[in-house]
């Protein structure tokens, strides 16, 4: 529920991390001109400590009253589920009830949700969405969102030039763990351990170990590495043409970390934008930051897209490292038997600060605390030593890794830096969250009338209240008589209703209606506030209970789901048996919800097939008997991709012929495929298929002529809502994500239009980046790797991408009669990721369409689910 504050941010706004209470009032005190949270359900940082509902609401209450007021962000940035949709109404009722300030949104389905529901709650596309470029964002704000958090590949003059001209504003990372992949399209960890980075699970794939295959192509060969591990984004030397460059927000990320370094990287980057941080201090304010927690940093992109992989990756080590203070001179004994570490320091160093060391040959550092410290040479033992000083550090007793002289000692903890940001918790009267009402008071003889009614803002960017629907009124009878002081009447009920003690009314505006100048005892005044808040908070209550009622009414969801109570593997076939969580007889049955468009439970025709591929690759005549051969466009020129198609046309009529455009396309490449598409457009092809929003909305920039289109599995509609979102985009049939399970493709399938097309082979891109991984010299690419668990990756150049695949295909091949039982009619054969010479599509084109499942694949979550819950990598998160 808005609240009457007026907002001035700083341009651009400064955006910290809370995932907590705690890191949430420590971005605010040092300087944060917004925060983003996430609750404990739907938040891309589900390993987060996160907010409840009442901790939201205390934030934003607190948040709002400050001098300078404060904007809170909630992350609702997971793709969401089937089952899941009543639990999604609800969060987004917690939301705009809590007066959040924006809802960062992942799903389509619940930003369409959130349009129509709850129109007050001011929706920002989250960086899962994978925008990157102008056409994306321009397809955003036709459906409702107001900001879009861009893709982190993107150079600061692509992200300025989106926020000039896409009509919305825009925000960019400027600080913090960088993801390998594009976010959103990150299905590693998902495939791997069946914790989804979709949903908020992922198990930080990228920052394993991988070395490169041997020769003889069974096992590992040199020496394992790092070779996706990203450095910690870090632009603030930028800092200048961030804050020129027209973007509305700069954001840092950090959910996953503590108040203190929240309050350490907020400072730095306030103090920075303000351009009131002397060199000499920000060296300074640099290492404490790294003490608290810092990877080695990188600027990425931003600065052009000629940064080389050694300036973005890591490949010598994984987690935090610190600040680096000195390097090993020697280890020594002393006659008790203690190891003692001699180095010069750089910083002053005191009992209990941590201190790492980079092992030689990389790897996890060595750490450990300082439990003992003295000079070099004197055996006293020292609280505090300064900058300058040739230490000792008492090494633990236990085996310790090689320490070379030359070893780079970092400090990864400091007391002093703990000390320094000190986190002020507001106090509980500064986090009530209040609801401004109008109030009317009547007085007359035989009583006393009130009418509250709630208020509202028209817009979060509005500063006037309005009059809102919800209201109450009560009468309390009895005998008033004439004031003594008639013009003291008013502010007397003022006194009384502004008593109003723990509930969350706060008289905005009062109107008195006394024309006898009657007096209202105190006791009575009283007695009327209570009645009229408890009848107001009544009125509050059901009427928000009538709008989530309404909202499932609208989009036909199912009440009482939760998601909390459905942490369980959706089918078990240990047994061969089905679970109860979903029965499916084999007699035909039809869907009521959409009118019966579509009978599920009996096959009753063929499988109807398509097969993807790469436009710029080989024909083969052997696909002509697919329903659909779906070409993959690229960024060919009209000349290139016309004769390819020529090619194709000598084995498949154009209406079986589809036209598929590339899932990335960066402003490097947007114009030349605009010309591309408008001289096929000129050719007559009309099938068209779409990866995402920025794709649709290029060919709608292109022609509004009636073009035949269908989704890609990257527009993730994993429910029914976002799937009729796609519909309203004019599409005809979707691919289900790899990610999707047998439970929610079988609720999808008889969902209606647009129709499901099950995935039945592809090798998945499991990464997809515009960095190649740091393989040692000596290694072409596709480059083979192997994980410690023996599982084997591949990674190659697709369309100026690096795709990361797994040697084991997935496929559902061998679940066919299921998914047709279920009512899927559309199956895939894609092999458009699948590296140069990987398989021999004719025989697995062949193998796959007659439902035999080839050997050694995978079926990803189809059976297991979506819902592990622990990591399965034993590794450091972001």
């Amino acid at each position: 529920m808005p609240s009457a504050v007026t907002y001035s941010p700083r341009c651009p706004e400064l955006l910290a991390p809370a995932g907590d209470f705690d890191a949430a009032c420590a971005a605010l005190q040092y300087g944060a001109d917004a925060v983003y949270t996430g609750l404990s359900r739907f938040s891309a940082r589900a390993d987060a400590i996160n907010l409840s509902p009442e901790e939201l609401r205390r934030l934003v209450a607190h948040a709002h009253a400050l001098l300078r007021p404060r904007r809170v962000y909630v992350a609702f940035n997971t793709l969401v589920l089937e089952r899941e949709l009543a639990g999604a109404i609800d969060t987004l009722e917690e939301l705009d009830d809590a007066g959040v300030d924006a809802a960062i949104v992942q799903d389509l389905g619940v930003a369409r949700i959130a349009r129509r529901c709850f129109p007050r709650l001011r929706l920002h596309a989250s960086t899962q969405l994978a925008v990157h470029n102008l056409a994306g964002a321009r397809a955003l704000v036709g459906l409702g969102f107001r900001r879009v958090v861009l893709a982190r590949e993107l150079t600061l003059t692509e992200a300025a030039r989106i926020g000039r001209e896409a009509g919305m504003e825009v925000e960019v990372f400027v600080h913090g763990a960088l993801c390998y992949s594009y976010s959103g399209l990150c299905l590693f960890s998902s495939h791997q351990t069946g914790r989804s980075g979709n949903r908020g699970r992922c198990a930080y794939c990228c920052r394993e170990l991988f070395a490169p295959a041997a020769p003889d192509g069974c096992r590992a060969g040199s020496t394992a590495s790092f070779p996706f591990s990203m450095r910690d984004l870090a632009l603030a030397p930028l800092a200048p043409e961030l804050a020129a460059g027209g973007i509305a927000s700069l954001k840092i990320e950090g959910r996953m970390k503590n108040a203190c370094y929240v309050a350490c990287v907020t400072d730095y980057y306030r103090r920075k934008l303000d351009g009131n941080l002397p060199p000499d201090e920000e060296t300074a304010l640099v290492q404490d930051l790294q003490t608290v927690f810092s990877r080695p940093w990188t600027q990425l992109y931003a600065a052009g897209r000629e940064t080389p992989a050694t300036a973005i990756i890591d490949d010598a080590a994984v987690g935090h490292r610190g600040a680096p203070i000195g390097e090993a001179q020697s280890l020594t004994r002393d006659s008790q038997g203690d190891r003692w570490l001699r180095f010069p320091t750089r910083r002053a160093l005191e009992k209990h600060d941590g201190l790492q060391i980079d092992p030689p040959r990389g790897g996890k550092p060595f750490g450990f605390a300082v439990d003992a410290l003295r000079r070099a040479g004197n055996s006293r033992l020292e609280i505090g030593l300064p900058a300058g000083t040739i230490v000792e550090v008492r090494l633990p007793d236990e085996e310790l890794p090689e320490i070379r002289p030359g070893a780079t000692v970092f400090c990864s903890a400091s007391q002093a830096v703990r000390r320094r940001y000190q986190m002020q918790r507001p106090r509980p009267s500064d986090c009530r969250l209040t609801r401004p009402v109008h109030v009317r008071a009547t007085l007359r003889p035989e009583g006393i009338s009130l009418t509250a009614t709630v208020c509202e803002a028209p817009d979060k960017d509005a500063d006037a209240l309005v009059p809102g629907t919800t209201s109450a009124s009560i009468t309390v009878p009895r005998t008033l008589t004439p004031a003594r002081q008639p013009g003291q009447t008013a502010a007397a009920i003022r006194r009384a209703l502004d008593k109003s003690g723990d509930t969350p009314w706060q008289v905005a505006d009062l109107d008195v209606d006394d024309p006898q100048g009657l007096f209202a005892p105190a006791s009575v005044l009283n007695e009327a506030r209570r009645k009229l808040f408890d009848a107001l908070t009544a009125q509050h209550d059901a009427a928000r209970q009538a709008g989530r009622a309404e909202a499932c009414k609208i989009f036909a969801v199912k009440n009482g789901t939760d998601i909390d109570n459905e942490r369980r593997r959706p089918f078990e076939f240990a047994q061969g048996r089905r679970s109860a969580a979903l029965q499916y007889e084999c007699q035909p049955t039809v869907d009521e919800r959409n009118g019966g468009r579509r009978a599920v439970g009996a096959v009753d025709a063929p499988p109807r097939w398509t097969v993807k591929i790469d436009l710029a690759g080989p024909t083969y005549a052997a696909l002509a008997n697919a329903d659909e051969i779906i070409l993959h466009l690229g960024h060919l020129p009209p000349a290139e991709a016309r004769a390819q198609l020529d090619a194709w046309l000598l084995h498949a009529p154009r209406a079986r012929l589809r036209l598929a455009l590339p899932l990335i396309t960066r402003r490097h490449e947007e114009d030349a495929l605009r010309t591309t598409v408008s001289a096929l457009l000129s050719d007559g092809w009309k099938q068209w298929e779409c990866a995402n929003v920025g794709g649709w909305q290029m060919l709608r920039d292109a022609t509004r002529e009636p073009l035949d289109l269908t989704a890609d599995w990257s527009f993730y509609g994993l429910n029914h809502v976002a799937r009729d979102l796609l519909v309203e985009l004019g599409m005809t049939r979707a691919v289900a994500s790899p990610e999707d399970t047998e439970e929610n493709m079988a609720a999808l399938a008889v969902s209606g239009a647009p129709e499901i097309e099950a995935l039945a082979w592809q090798q998945t891109p499991l990464f997809l980046s515009e960095t190649p991984p740091l393989i040692g010299e000596g290694h072409e690419p596709p480059w083979t790797l192997v994980n410690r668990r023996g599982g084997r990756f591949i990674t190659h150049r697709l369309d100026n991408r690096w795709v990361t695949v797994a040697e084991k295909p997935f496929a559902l091949s061998g679940h066919l009669p299921a998914l047709q039982r279920h009512g899927v009619r559309w199956f895939r054969a894609d092999f458009l990721w699948s590296p140069p010479g990987a398989v021999c599509i004719p025989t697995c084109w062949s193998a796959v369409q007659s439902g035999r499942m080839p050997e050694a694949v995978h079926e990803g979550n189809f059976l297991r689910g979506l819902e592990q819950r622990k990591p399965l990598i034993a590794h450091g998160g972001l």
